[in-house]
C-alpha cells in the first residue's frame, strides 16, 4: 500500500509535468488493469460499496470518513484495498496516494461492539463476494458444515496478550445471511490472556469437526446494527480485528 507522510519531491514534479485530465476518473477500473491512473479533475472510488469523488490525488484516512459522512471519525477503522493484496489499515491523519497502481476502494466499519451472552475444504456454498475476500484476505480458509454452515480462517494473528500467536477464527454463517447477521466469533485453541485476566463471556465451548473452540460471545451495540447490502463476512471479520485490539487495551 502507498501511505505517505509527505509527498516526494519527484513525485511532484512529475505531477506537475503531467497534463490534467479534465474528467472524473474510476480508481477501479485502473486498479483492475493494474494501471497508474493520470491526473484528472477528480477521483471516483467506493467507500463501503457507496460511490464517492475527491477532487485531488491525496486523501487522508480522516478526509475519507468525513467525505462518506462517518462521524466522529475517531469512531471508525479504515482500510484501503489493494487488487490482489489484503486491505490494510489507514490511520487518520495518514495519506493514501489515489494514483498509487491498485488503490480501489475503502472500507469502513464502527470500532463498537458489546459483551455478551493452500486453500482448503469447500463443503457448502458461500456467497461470491465472501470468497473473493477470503482468497485475497490471505489465511488458509476452509468452508465446512457442521450442523451449521462455518467459515474457519487458520493461522490467523492475535495479539501479543495472550497465550498463543495465531488461532483458527471459525464464523458461523447464519441462516438467512446476509439478510441475517453475523454474530460472534470462535477461536481454536482456547485463548487465555498471560497476565492472568479473565477474558469475560469466553466460557462457552463450540465443538466443530471433533475440534473444541471457545465462542466470544461478543455483539454489535445499537449504534452499529448490521446493515445488509454493507455488511458481510468481509466487515465482520474486520470487526473481529477491533475485538481482539480492544481486549489487548483492557
Amino acid at each position: 500500500m502507498h501511505i505517505i507522510g509527505n509527498e516526494n519531491s519527484a513525485s511532484r514534479i512529475e505531477d506537475l509535468l503531467e497534463d490534467i485530465l479534465d474528467e472524473i476518473i474510476e480508481l477501479e477500473a485502473y486498479a483492475k488493469e493494474g494501471k497508474r491512473p493520470p491526473l484528472a479533475k477528480g477521483y471516483r472510488f467506493k467507500i463501503n460499496d457507496k460511490s464517492f469523488v475527491w477532487d485531488k490525488p491525496y486523501i487522508t484516512g480522516r478526509e475519507v470518513l468525513v467525505l462518506a459522512g462517518l462521524t466522529p471519525p475517531e469512531n471508525y477503522t479504515l482500510r484501503v484495498k489493494l487488487a490482489g493484496h489484503k486491505p490494510q489499515k489507514v490511520e487518520l491523519d495518514e495519506k493514501v496516494d489515489l494514483r498509487h497502481p491498485g488503490t480501489e476502494k475503502f472500507r469502513a466499519i464502527r470500532k463498537e461492539q458489546t459483551d455478551g451472552e493452500v486453500q482448503g475444504r469447500r463443503d457448502a456454498p458461500l456467497l461470491d463476494a465472501d470468497m473473493a475476500f477470503l482468497e485475497a484476505y490471505g489465511h488458509r480458509f476452509d468452508i465446512v458444515k457442521d450442523g451449521s454452515t462455518w467459515a474457519i480462517l487458520h493461522d490467523f494473528p492475535v495479539p501479543s496478550c495472550f497465550d498463543h500467536k495465531s488461532v483458527s477464527l471459525a464464523i458461523r454463517i447464519e441462516q438467512g445471511y446476509p439478510m441475517t447477521p453475523l454474530d460472534m466469533l470462535y477461536v481454536y485453541p482456547k485463548l487465555s490472556r498471560i497476565d492472568g485476566r479473565e477474558i469475560p463471556q469466553t466460557q462457552v465451548e463450540q465443538p466443530i469437526e471433533g475440534r473444541i473452540f471457545q465462542r466470544w460471545s461478543r455483539h454489535r451495540s445499537g449504534a452499529n446494527l448490521w446493515v445488509p447490502g454493507v455488511d458481510c463476512l468481509e466487515t465482520h471479520v474486520f470487526l473481529i480485528e477491533e475485538i481482539f485490539e480492544q481486549e489487548a487495551s483492557r
